[in-house]
């Protein structure tokens, strides 16, 4: 439950995804990012650190699949 809670407090869960040209999709935006660019339908990642996304792969990967899209795109 607390890493639930974790994700759900770290990414806004009702934002467009988040993509990377080097990793794909990553999944929903994290909150108060300033590296996460609007690119109209989806966002586009700039920055370096991909620690969050990492540490919550599993349900970015659901969120991903909720959304009609692959984690591996």
């Amino acid at each position: 439950m607390l890493y639930l809670g974790a994700f759900i407090y770290r990414f806004e869960l009702f934002s467009s995804p988040v993509r990377d040209d080097r990793h794909g999709w990553l999944g929903p935006v994290i909150r108060g990012d300033k590296h996460t660019v609007d690119i109209g339908k989806a966002y586009y990642y700039e920055g370096t650190t991909f620690s969050s996304y990492k540490m919550f792969r599993p349900l970015c990967a659901a969120w991903l699949w909720v959304n009609g899209l692959n984690a591996n795109d």
